[in-house]
């Protein structure tokens, strides 16, 4: 049986309780394959022992997955995988594709707009602060599956440039990049795989604890002034990076793949 440190490992001591990031795996692991429709899941004794949790922990979280018709307990045979969760088609995000170019299907929302009030840091990496901001945040979905939630601080300078009816109604990045006067010197994002929180799984409509990732775009000035901060996280289901390698540049092909030099 796992210690209470392998416990920790496995599962975040973030408030989810376990029997709900139990049921996410089980759910994930089913959705993968890792268990088809009429496989037999492991027993209670061989789930306790492999994810060091407790016997209620288990029954709580094998409960929940029967209310929502993946699994069914069989008296005297088990219990068996029946459905697999709705697997939506693959969505290309095309992340490093051109912002100004029309992503197929994509909608969103602007569900507030209003002085920043500390919601998001700028910090000494992102660049230098432009003075007061204007929060953003939009809901994305494509094909009516909500799939982006994006917050935004926008320098107010830059918000009273643009005006009003094209932050309704155009992408934040197309703005950036099409408004000459801002002076846009450069971009930069990172990207980093998390665990869901619980407000952003009720927006996108997915499971707390379920990965999820998080974008950090940085739009600066040629003065490294921080024109615009954005923080977009995606739903991982259907997210596809579309990347032409350019095997002439042998750098960026180690770089891309991930291949340690050796």
């Amino acid at each position: 049986m796992q210690t209470s440190a392998d416990q920790k490992q496995i599962f975040r001591n973030d408030g989810t309780p376990y029997y709900v990031q139990l049921s996410a795996i089980i759910r994930r692991q089913i959705a993968d394959e890792t268990w088809n429709v009429g496989d037999k899941l492991p027993t209670l004794k061989q789930l306790v022992a492999t994810f060091g949790v407790s016997p209620m922990t288990v029954r709580h979280a094998l409960a929940g997955l029967e209310q929502e018709g993946f699994i069914s307990p069989e008296r005297g045979r088990g219990t068996f995988v029946i459905a697999k969760p709705e697997a939506p088609g693959p969505i290309p995000y095309l992340l490093t594709r051109s912002p100004s170019q029309p992503v197929h299907g994509l909608t969103f929302r602007v569900l507030e707009s209003r002085p920043a009030q500390d919601e998001m840091r700028i910090t000494a990496e992102d660049g230098l602060s432009l003075g007061p901001y204007q929060y953003m945040k939009r809901g994305f979905a494509r094909n009516g599956r909500p799939f982006i939630v994006g917050e935004y601080l926008v320098a107010k300078r830059v918000h009273e440039t643009i005006p009003d009816r094209l932050w309704a109604s155009e992408l934040i990045s197309s703005l950036m990049y099409d408004t000459k006067e801002l002076g846009l010197a450069g971009v930069r994002q990172t990207f980093r795989v998390v665990s869901s929180m619980p407000q952003e799984a009720s927006e996108l409509a997915i499971q707390v604890h379920d990965p999820v990732v998080r974008v950090r775009r940085i739009f600066q000035n040629d003065r490294r002034e921080v024109l615009c901060l954005a923080q977009l996280v995606y739903r991982t289901d259907g997210v596809v990076f579309d990347i032409n390698i350019d095997v002439e540049d042998r750098n960026r092909l180690f770089e891309l793949a991930g291949i340690p030099e050796s």
